[in-house]
Formats: C-alpha cells, sequence, structure tokens
C-alpha cells in the first residue's frame, strides 16, 4: 500500500472511530465511494478495535500501520488458518511474516507467524521453522514469548504466539532520553534470566539483539527464536556449556554487529556465544550506541574494535559492570564468562548495589 492510501485509511479511520457506531456506515458509504477494497480495511480495524484496546492498550490502526505501509507485499489479512483469523500484517522478516490474529475459539488476539508460499518448498527454511516451535514450545519462562500453538492449513506452516504490547527495546534505544543505571541494569537482568533459563533446557539463541527485545509493562519479553539451536530439547539436566557443534560452512545466520566470532567463522556454537551478544545489548542499553558499529565480518576485524568502557560515556557506572561487559565481549570464547548463569549472578548483584544505593548513580 502506498503512503499517500495508507494516510487515507488512517485518516478515514480515526474519523470514523470519532462517530457514534450506529453512524459509521452511512459516514464510510460517502468516505469510500465504490473503493471496497478501502471500506473493507477500515471496517475490520473498527471491528476489532475493542480487543485491540482490551488486548494491546493501542488503537488497531497503529498494529496494523506497518504491514499496510508495506506496497506490493502478499498479505493474507482476513484468511482462516486452523481457529485464527489474520488481522493485519506486523512484521516481516527472513524467516517469516508476523500478523495480528483473532483466536475465534477464545476470543483473545494473537501473533501468528507464517512461513510464505515461496518458503514452503525450502526444506532448509521449513526444517528451521519447525525447530523454532520446537524450541520455544519448551519454554515457560515469564520473560520469553509464549508460543500457543503451532499447525499447518492450506500450505501455511504456522506458529501461533502471545500477543505483546509494548516497545522494541532497538526502538526505545534510539530515543534521546536516557534511562538510569538502575532501570538500565533491571533490563539487562530480566534478559539474563531468559537466556540462562533457555541455556538449562539446551537452548541456545543466536540471534540476540535489541530488535529481539521487548520491553512491556510487565517486564521485558525475549522473541524469535528462528535459528535458535537444540542441544536436548527435553534434556533435564545441562553441563553449565551447552555444546552444539556444526561443521564449517562459512558465516552462519545472526546479525552482524552482535554475532561472535565463533558464528562469524562458522565453527562450533555454545552457550558463550549468546554471552558474546548478551555483552553486545548490554553496552548498547547502557551507551546507546553499539559495541561494534562498523559491523565487523571478520574475526581479526572484531579484535581490532574493542569498545570503550561504559564508564567512559556514562559516569556512575561501577567498575564491575565494566568488567561483566569486557568479560563478555572476549573474542575467545574461552576467556568469557563460561555460563549464563554466572552472568546473570554478575548482573543481579549490580542491579542490586545499585538499588540500594551502595553504588552512586548519576
Amino acid at each position: 500500500m502506498s503512503a499517500d492510501r495508507l494516510q487515507r485509511v488512517q485518516t478515514l479511520y480515526n474519523d470514523a472511530l470519532a462517530l457514534e457506531p450506529q453512524d459509521r456506515a452511512a459516514f464510510l458509504d460517502g468516505a469510500c465511494g465504490g473503493d471496497n477494497d478501502l471500506r473493507k480495511e477500515i471496517e475490520s480495524l473498527l471491528a476489532y478495535q475493542h480487543q485491540a484496546e482490551t488486548y494491546l492498550d493501542k488503537p488497531a490502526f497503529e498494529v496494523a500501520a506497518q504491514s499496510m505501509a508495506d506496497e506490493g507485499t502478499e498479505v493474507l489479512v482476513d484468511r482462516m488458518l486452523g481457529r485464527y483469523q489474520l488481522l493485519s500484517m506486523i512484521g516481516r522478516g527472513g524467516m517469516g511474516d508476523i500478523y495480528c490474529a483473532v483466536d475465534s475459539r477464545l476470543n483473545r488476539l494473537v501473533a501468528v507467524k507464517t512461513l510464505p508460499f515461496y518458503m514452503a518448498s525450502d526444506q532448509q527454511r521449513v526444517k528451521r521453522f519447525e525447530q523454532e516451535a520446537r524450541a520455544i514450545a519448551v519454554l515457560n519462562h515469564p520473560n520469553i514469548c509464549i508460543l500457543h500453538d503451532a499447525g499447518f492449513d492450506d500450505g501455511l506452516h504456522y506458529l501461533v504466539f502471545e500477543y505483546l504490547v509494548g516497545e522494541p527495546l532497538s526502538s526505545h534505544l534510539s530515543r534521546e532520553e536516557e534511562q538510569s543505571l538502575s532501570q538500565a541494569m533491571d533490563y539487562a537482568t530480566q534478559i539474563a534470566d531468559a537466556l540462562a533459563y533457555a541455556h538449562e533446557l539446551g537452548i541456545i539463541h543466536l540471534d540476540l539483539k535489541p530488535s529481539n527485545i521487548m520491553l512491556m509493562r510487565s517486564g521485558v519479553k525475549l522473541l524469535d527464536f528462528g535459528i535458535a539451536e537444540l542441544r536436548e530439547p527435553h534434556a533435564p539436566t545441562l553441563s553449565p556449556v551447552l555444546e552444539v557443534k556444526s561443521e564449517p560452512r562459512g558465516r552462519q545466520p545472526g546479525t552482524l554487529g552482535y554475532m561472535a566470532p565463533e558464528q562469524l567463522e562458522g565453527g562450533a556454537t555454545d552457550a558463550r556465544t549468546d554471552i558474546f551478544a548478551f555483552g553486545a545489548v548490554l553496552y548498547e542499553i547502557f551507551t546507546r550506541r553499539r559495541a561494534f558499529p562498523h559491523q565487523p565480518e571478520t574475526v581479526s576485524a572484531l579484535s581490532d574494535k574493542t569498545p570503550a568502557p561504559i564508564s567512559v560515556s556514562r559516569p556512575g557506572v561501577p567498575s564491575s559492570l565494566d568488567t561483566l561487559v569486557a568479560r563478555c565481549l572476549a573474542v575467545e570464547p574461552s576467556d568469557r564468562w563460561q555460563s549464563m548463569s554466572e552472568v546473570l549472578s554478575q548482573c543481579t548483584e549490580i542491579r542490586a548495589a545499585l538499588s540500594d544505593g551502595s553504588i552512586q548513580i548519576r
């Protein structure tokens, strides 16, 4: 949808929303003329406005705006997948499309991730999609997005997640205002807790970054296990370092700027791979700058770009935080913290010290 049409939809939606429900049909008769598609888009948003306010705390238009602005893309709005009616596209990525949908049985909003038709014949993508379902299905943690359901309908693989109301950490960090050290440390501790829990169940995220972390009123939520590795999904106990062997095959999937050296080289990954990414995210939370802004693509380039300590740009930051981040970002896995449980312990201690005043906050 073009930007002009998106603006027209938003204007008419807002105008219709301001009217009494019984007056909206007559208004749309005149405003939309013979443009049935335009009217259908607005009516769809109006029809689910009540659910949007109940579950999302935001207008339905805001939920759909990004997808409707994505001109020329195939969307499945109004389609039923199992018992889920797709309302609007809210995201598109390399591993699937995300829709806001309504669960017709439970009458609640959910997020449905679909594997597009053009990917359905790619066995590697299908395998990754199914692996994401297996990975997140075993996770039950307050700081990890919940998987409700999974299915296959009319040629489409889909996953059904809880619908989250909040703001991606990436958007939060792009704004100028700076949160307190204690608030930033609270975010960090919740992320560390989620990762430590996942690692205990044999799941390594491998794509930790600010855009995969949602800030909500209830706390942080970790998202998108699309390239996660599973060691033993149902293993009751695991060693402190989760080794997931992989044959060298060039750079593995992930996001430059957050990938550990072994990921860049296509080597074996383990819990310490996520620890490196956590260090990069932690650095960004406190400085609002990337630890590796030039996105190094080789290990040698990574070694030459050690970020300055956080305390250089944020006076009052405890030396223990600089030490925590520096060790997370060590090039050699053996020089990093050896488990997320260790990292979580460090985060918890720093957060407690910031909260009780034993560390001076600027």
